[in-house]
């Protein structure tokens, strides 16, 4: 059913519980599991962006919960991309696409809906997007 699951993480508490939620539903199912973090950064100037996160932080993420996802026993791999800012749903639906995703987890922060439709969330744009089903997690 799930066969290749996409599992967007950030460095947030939320991410935590995103990947015991992967782990269950990807060992239920013997899912591959694309780990992704992306990285948004505001342009400065082009050649000099500004980031919320280094390259090396956001590498060291998604190979840390890859690694937790392997140990439980899961097929699991990572990878970080750049977004321009505001463009992580955009890079999120684009792996998911790429990976052939037939699910996507991630993780909400919990506001409401109409807050997060004010202010564009991320996983309010990618569950209005997405071309699978997207598991959001509290």
């Amino acid at each position: 059913m799930f066969e290749r699951v996409l599992v967007a993480i950030d460095s947030s508490e939320h991410s935590e519980q995103v990947i015991q939620v992967a782990s269950e539903l990807a060992k239920r199912f013997e899912s591959a599991v694309l780990v992704l973090n992306v990285r948004e950064v505001l342009l400065a100037t082009r050649s000099n962006p500004i980031g919320k996160a280094t390259p090396e932080q956001s590498q060291t993420l998604v190979q840390q919960a890859a690694e937790r996802l392997v140990k439980d026993g899961v097929n699991a791999h990572g990878e970080s991309a750049k977004a321009v800012q505001s463009g992580a749903a955009k890079e999120i639906l684009d792996a998911a696409k790429k990976f052939k995703a037939n699910l996507i987890i991630m993780g909400t922060h919990g506001r409401s809906e109409i807050a997060g439709l004010l202010l564009g969330s991320v996983a309010s744009k990618v569950l209005r997007h997405a071309e699978c089903p997207v598991t959001l997690v509290r």
